[in-house]
């Protein structure tokens, strides 16, 4: 009987696991690419942004002299940032495409394992006559 009361915890404890991941990944909003990059950014937001008021001051001090340049410069790095956006982007959607195969696939095997633990359990009743 303790047997059966630890087959039927440890049944209980997976299903109980597996049900919890599900409604975790299904509950879980979906965020865009943009959402997702920006939150990877945002510790860096507040340096960013006092680098760019320091990098401003400089401008304008040196406006007279280097404005062309520094129009370029700041296309060139506006232009780098958006094609690194991009990419990470694209890795993110493949990495949560990969766990989501691998989730499944590990809910497959699970459910399998569980109907044959049900089935083994049936046929320990009817052997036993319970």
């Amino acid at each position: 009987m303790q047997h059966q009361d630890q087959v039927d915890f440890m049944t209980a404890f997976a299903v109980g696991t597996v049900l919890g991941i599900g409604a975790t990944l299904l509950l879980k909003p979906k965020r865009t690419p943009q959402q997702r990059v920006a939150k990877q950014w945002k510790p860096y937001s507040k340096q960013m942004k006092s680098s760019y008021k320091q990098t401003r001051g400089a401008f304008r001090e040196a406006a007279g002299a280097t404005g062309e340049m520094s129009q370029e410069l700041a296309s060139a790095g506006r232009e780098i940032l958006g094609e690194f956006q991009g990419e990470v982007a694209q890795i993110l959607r493949d990495a949560q495409g990969e766990l989501e195969t691998v989730v499944e696939a590990q809910m497959k095997e699970l459910s399998k394992r569980m109907e044959k633990t049900t089935k083994r359990l049936g046929k320990t009743k009817k052997r036993f006559g319970k």
